[in-house]
């Protein structure tokens, strides 16, 4: 599956102000900040740590004010690749980590779930012991910030609830009270057998039923995460670099 380049073309309009609103709430910037059909937004933050942000047609550079006035003399929009970023940092990329993810927003409920009368947890303890049967690398990724009581854990369905195996579970938490940043992690003896669509699909409806427009971040290079999003209804249309000091190196 080829993944289209950044558009919000498919992605309703009214939405994309709203997440454009939640980042600028998250980023500590004016609420209108975003509201631009202009190609660049600069602002200078407070800290040492570096956001660039695209969102459809718009990107963003948060950061130090030398990191703003470097932003000037590189041309284009910031896609997918660290190449934009790394160029910002220049000389000084082996102070940050340096963390990529894309974005996508989903906007309708679903309603086909390919497995009939699943049985489903919402008790974070079978989250837990979800995690503890997959990889560190797979749980920080899908775990690696708190995620809320909103959890959908499905249960192997041959044994009672309390002693059931956890196959697949979903999660969000809330930001700013308008975007609900999902969370999905698959047993890795059942991978590939739809799973994930079906917590993914239950949580992705349950932030809509509350009013949150669901959002995706993967790694760019993690096609399965991308391709189950896009099976769910997510419209990828933007990307988020963040370089954060190193403690080592303030």
């Amino acid at each position: 599956m080829d993944f289209p380049l950044l558009d919000a073309g498919p992605f309703d309009r009214h939405r994309l102000d709203i997440v454009r609103l939640a980042w600028c709430r998250r980023l500590q910037m004016d609420d209108r900040a975003l509201d631009t059909d202009a190609d660049r937004v600069e602002h200078v933050g407070a800290t040492e740590d570096i956001t660039v942000l695209r969102l459809a047609e718009t990107t963003l550079i948060a950061g130090p004010s030398w990191a703003v006035d470097a932003s000037r003399a590189i041309a284009g929009h910031a896609h997918i690749d660290r190449t934009w970023i790394s160029s910002l940092l220049g000389d000084r990329s082996d102070r940050y980590e340096i963390g990529t993810h894309t974005l996508a927003y989903g906007s309708d409920i679903g309603h086909t779930i390919d497995v009939h009368d699943p049985l489903i947890s919402h008790d974070a303890e079978h989250a837990r012991n979800l995690a503890a049967h997959c990889s560190d690398a797979d749980v920080a990724e899908a775990f690696g910030e708190p995620v809320s009581r909103n959890w959908f854990t499905l249960l192997g369905d041959d044994r009672p609830a309390d002693s059931a195996h956890s196959l697949a579970s979903a999660g969000y938490s809330e930001e700013q009270l308008i975007l609900a940043d999902m969370r999905v992690l698959t047993d890795p003896d059942h991978r590939r057998r739809g799973h994930a669509q079906v917590v993914g699909r239950l949580a992705t409806n349950d932030a809509i039923d509350d009013g949150l427009i669901p959002q995706w971040r993967s790694r760019p290079e993690n096609a399965v995460a991308r391709r189950l999003a896009a099976r769910l209804g997510y419209v990828e249309i933007g990307a988020c670099h963040t370089a954060v000091l190193r403690a080592d190196r303030g």
